[in-house]
């Protein structure tokens, strides 16, 4: 199964966080979009973004929101059609907007 995460908001980054990694933990494949003030919450905590991508998570940000920030190099700076990407191929969906 593939569950994909929207964040969009800086109040659930650790809500995002905790569903991604315990996805991972049940060997689910995650794709997270992240957008607006979640790509400024998730630039602000490069140990959260570690731990995601180092579980193997996919992690693509909204070019838009993300300009000006500092990201490493496996997130994939993208575009709303990488979002419809996401919802389009997880089997699952959850929106934290």
């Amino acid at each position: 199964m593939k569950l994909g995460i929207v964040l969009a908001t800086r109040g659930d980054l650790a809500a995002a966080h905790a569903i991604a990694l315990a996805a991972r933990r049940a060997r689910h494949e995650v794709a997270l979009f992240v957008m607006d003030a979640g790509c400024h919450a998730l630039a602000a905590e490069p140990a959260i973004a570690a731990s995601l991508l180092d579980a193997d998570c996919e992690i693509t940000m909204c070019s838009n929101s993300a300009v000006g920030l500092e990201l490493p190099d496996a997130i994939t700076r993208g575009s709303q059609d990488d979002h419809a990407a996401v919802l389009a191929t997880s089997d699952r969906v959850i929106a934290l907007t």
